[in-house]
C-alpha cells in the first residue's frame, strides 16, 4: 500500500484522539468518544497490515458511535464531532478505495456543506465575494493545468473534478474540500505530501496558496452554471490524445523476451508507483495494453526507436523530471540496455493476453521455465506465505512426499495419513489417464491443505482466492502453473470419503496441467470421475449421479455448464456427467489426453479428438447423461 495513503489514515486516527475539548461532555458521551476514537484506531492498525475489510468493521463501529452522539442540542459536543467527523471522512474515503463497502457517512448538524451543492440563485447558493478568490478566473486554470490530465479530462481513482459540483462531491461522495478549511481539507494534504500531481512536479507556492485561499474563503463559485466543465472555463487546456501504440505478437526470433526478460523488471521496480490504484502520472503498469496506453505525458515507447521512447529518457534521467525508479536507485545500465533492445526488436509480447496482469505474466513465465525441483520450493515458500495469510498465528504441521507437501493444523498423524493416501492414490490417477509412470503427477510439487474446521477453511478463499468458498463444500483444488494446491476439511467418521477428495482434487490438477487452455469445467469434471471411480460409495458422489438428471433438465442449452450460465455447483455436476459421457470412447478420450499432453491447445485438441467443438458434442450428452462407475480392483 502507498506509504502516503498509510500516513493519511496514521494522520486521521491521530486527528481523532487529538481533537480539541470545547467543553465538558457527561461522563456518558466522553465514554462514546473514547470509543469511538479506540475504533479508528484499531481500524488504522488494520489498515496499515493490509486488513482493509477487518479495518472497515472498525470504522463502521466508529461511524455509528458518532452518529448516535450527534442527537444532541449541545453545542459544545457537535463541535468535537465536528472535528471527528472531518477525520472521519478521510479515513472512509482512502477505505472505499480499497474496495470496502462501508455505510453513507451522515453529516454531523452544521459540520458540512449541503450534501450537493445548490444551483446558482437558490438560497445559500455559493458566490464570489467581493475582492475574494475567483473560481472561474483563479482555480478552474490552476485545477485544469496540474490536475487535468487525471482529475479533470479524466476520473482516475474515481474523482472527476470536470466541474465545480462534482469537485466539491469528491470521490464516491467522500468530500476532498472542508469549507473554511484548506488545511483539513484532503485536496490540499494531497499536494502539500508530494503525492499529487503523480508526476512528481510541485504546484509552484503561489498557486497552492491560490487553492488555499479560495477555501478559506468559503470555497465559493462565481460562474453562471456549476455543472460547466472546467474545460470550458479555461479554454485551450485539454491537450489532444496521442493514440496508443499497437499491441505486436512476438515470432519467437527475438532475443529478448518481455514475458521472461522485461516482465519481472517492472514488476521489481515500477509497479510500486505504476500499479493499478491511482498510478503516478496516470501511467499504469498493471497489464502490456495499459503500459502501451501510456499515462498523461502519452506513449511511453516507441517500437523500434529506444532513444525515442520517453521510458528510457526517463530511467536514464534524460528525460525532464525525476529519475526512474522514483525513489530508488536507478536500474543497472545492463538492465536498461536490455529493455533498450526489446524496443529495439519492437517492444513485441510473447503472452497469450494483453490484459492480463504482468506480475502473472511475470510469475507464469519464471514457473513454465523452472525445473520440477525449482517449481517444487517456489510453491513451498508460495504455501507457506498463504499459510500465514489465513493463519497468522498457527505454525503449520508439515508432511513430506515425492508429490506433496501437506500443511495443515489437523494434528501430525492426521496430516501424514492424508499425505500418504495422496501419494497412494498418485500412481492410480496417473494409470486412469495413461500418464507416464516415471514422471511427477505435476510438475513442481502440489500443496494439500488441510484445516480443523470450516471457518478456516472458508479464510483460505477469502485471504487467497478473494472468494467466499459455497457453503457446504468439503473441499477444492486449484492450479495456475505457478500455484497447484488441494484444500479440504478431513472427514468426520463417514462424512464423505478422504480417498475420495483427494483423487478428485490430484486428478483435477493432474488435468489443469496438461495441454494450454485447458477450461476448468473440463479439469473438474476429470477430477469428479476419477473421485466416483476410486470411492464410488462416497457420499457425496452419491448425490451428483442422484442430481445430473436435474441439474441437465434445467439447462436451457446444451453448453449452459460451460459458459458460466449455472450455479458452480451445478456446472460442476453436469461437467462431471460430461466427462464421464466423453471417456464412454476410450478411443476418442485418450486422443484428446495425449493432445493435450504434447502441449495442444484445448479446443483444437478437442476438436480433433471428437469432430466437433464441445459445444458441439454437448447437444448428444443431453440426450443420454452419464455418470461414472467405481474401478473394480
Amino acid at each position: 500500500m502507498n506509504v502516503v495513503l498509510r500516513g493519511l489514515v496514521l494522520a486521521a486516527v491521530c486527528g481523532l484522539l487529538l481533537a480539541p475539548a470545547m467543553a465538558a461532555p457527561s461522563a456518558e458521551q466522553r465514554e462514546e468518544l473514547v470509543a469511538a476514537a479506540n475504533a479508528v484506531k484499531k481500524a488504522g492498525e488494520l489498515y496499515t497490515a493490509g486488513k482493509f475489510k477487518d479495518s472497515g468493521e472498525a470504522i463502521k463501529d466508529a461511524q455509528a458511535r458518532i452518529e448516535k452522539l450527534s442527537q444532541t442540542d449541545d453545542k459544545a459536543l457537535i463541535g468535537q464531532l465536528q472535528t471527528l467527523h472531518k477525520r472521519l471522512t478521510r479515513a472512509h474515503a482512502l477505505l472505499e478505495l480499497e474496495g470496502v463497502k462501508l455505510p453513507e457517512l451522515k453529516p454531523v448538524e452544521a459540520a458540512a456543506m449541503p450534501a450537493e451543492p445548490t444551483k446558482p440563485g437558490a438560497p445559500g447558493a455559493p458566490g464570489a465575494a467581493a475582492g475574494g478568490i475567483s473560481f472561474t478566473k483563479a482555480v478552474a486554470p490552476v485545477l485544469n493545468a496540474r490536475c487535468g490530465g487525471c482529475h479533470v479530462r479524466k476520473a482516475s481513482g474515481e474523482f472527476s473534478m470536470a466541474n465545480y459540483n462534482d469537485l466539491m462531491r469528491g470521490p464516491k461522495g467522500n468530500r476532498v474540500v472542508f469549507v473554511g478549511d484548506p488545511v483539513g481539507s484532503v485536496l490540499i494534504e494531497k499536494i502539500e505530501s508530494g503525492e499529487m500531481p503523480p508526476s512528481g512536479a510541485k504546484i509552484p507556492a503561489a498557486e497552492l496558496d491560490v487553492l488555499k485561499k479560495w477555501i478559506a474563503e468559503g470555497a465559493k463559485f462565481d460562474g453562471p452554471d456549476p455543472t460547466a466543465t472546467l474545460t470550458s472555463l479555461t479554454p485551450g487546456a485539454a491537450p489532444e490524445q496521442a493514440p496508443m501504440v499497437a499491441v505486436t505478437q512476438a515470432t519467437g526470433k527475438e532475443t529478448i523476451s518481455f514475458a521472461k526478460d522485461i516482465a519481472p523488471i517492472f514488476v521489481a521496480s515500477c509497479t510500486g508507483c505504476h500499479g493499478d490504484m491511482r498510478p503516478r502520472n496516470n501511467f499504469s503498469l498493471l497489464t502490456f495494453e495499459r503500459l502501451l496506453r501510456g499515462g498523461d505525458r502519452g506513449a511511453p515507447i516507441t517500437p523500434g526507436k529506444p532513444a525515442e521512447s520517453l521510458l528510457i529518457g526517463k530511467l536514464k534521467g534524460t528525460a525532464d523530471g525525476a529519475q526512474m525508479p522514483m525513489n530508488m536507485p536507478p536500474l543497472s545500465t545492463d538492465v536498461i540496455a536490455k529493455i533498450e533492445k526489446w524496443i529495439s526488436e519492437g517492444a513485441k509480447y510473447d503472452a497469450p493476453d494483453a490484459k492480463q496482469s504482468i506480475v502473472e505474466v511475470a510469475a507464469l513465465a519464471k514457473a513454465n521455465a523452472a525445473t520440477h525441483e525449482e517449481l517444487s520450493a517456489d510453491r513451498a515458500k508460495l504455501a507457506a506465505s498463504n499459510w500465514r495469510l489465513v493463519m497468522p498465528d498457527s505454525t503449520p504441521d508439515r508432511f513430506e512426499s515425492a508429490n506433496f507437501l501437506a500443511l495443515g493444523n489437523v494434528g501430525e498423524n492426521s496430516l501424514a495419513e492424508i499425505g500418504a493416501q495422496a501419494e497412494a492414490i498418485a500412481p492410480k490417477v496417473k494409470e486412469m489417464f495413461k500418464a507416464p509412470s516415471d514422471q511427477p503427477i505435476v510438475k513442481g510439487r502440489m500443496t494439500l491443505f488441510a484445516f480443523r474446521i470450516g471457518y478456516d477453511y472458508n479464510e483460505l478463499g477469502k485471504m487467497v482466492e478473494r472468494r467466499d468458498i459455497p457453503a457446504g463444500t468439503k473441499g477444492h483444488f486449484r492450479y495456475t502453473i505457478v500455484d497447484a494446491y488441494g484444500a479440504m476439511v478431513p472427514p468426520r467418521a463417514d462424512e464423505y470419503s478422504l480417498q475420495g477428495l483427494l483423487a478428485q482434487q490430484i486428478a483435477g490438477v493432474h488435468i489443469a496441467a496438461q495441454g494450454r487452455g485447458v477450461p476448468r469445467w473440463f479439469a473438474e469434471g476429470c477430477g469428479r470421475v476419477a473421485a466416483a471411480r476410486f470411492a464410488n460409495d462416497d457420499l457425496r458422489v452419491k448425490a451428483w449421479n442422484d442430481a445430473v438428471p436435474q441439474v441437465v433438465s434445467s439447462m436451457k442449452a446444451p453448453d449452459d455448464f460451460m459458459t458460466g450460465k449455472l450455479e458452480q455447483e451445478q456446472t460442476d455436476i453436469a461437467s462431471y456427467s460430461f466427462v464421464a459421457f466423453l471417456m464412454k470412447d476410450a478411443r476418442r478420450f485418450s486422443q484428446l489426453i495425449d493432445g493435450l499432453r504434447k502441449g495442444g491447445e484445448f479446443n483444437q485438441t478437442f476438436t480433433a479428438a471428437f469432430g466437433g467443438a464441445p459445444n458441439q458434442v454437448a447437444p448428444a450428452w443431453v440426450r443420454k447423461p452419464a455418470t461414472a462407475k467405481a474401478i473394480r480392483r
